[in-house]
């Protein structure tokens, strides 16, 4: 693996783990509307689906 796709990769992990912590900071602020902290639910959910694939994706 070249170093510039490493890095690639790494950016790659840090945004979906942000996303992740993202997601569920909205899920759970029950200052937000039910609609809106769905849209949250569905965006960690999502971004942990990415990872747990990168993550088989490297064990293979």
């Amino acid at each position: 693996m070249a170093p510039q796709e490493h890095e690639s990769n790494d950016d790659a992990l840090v945004d979906l783990i942000g996303a992740l912590g993202a997601g569920i900071g909205i899920a759970k602020d029950e200052g937000l509307p039910v609609a809106a902290r769905q849209v949250g639910t569905d965006f960690a959910e999502d971004a942990a689906a990415k990872l747990a694939y990168i993550k088989r994706r490297g064990q293979a």
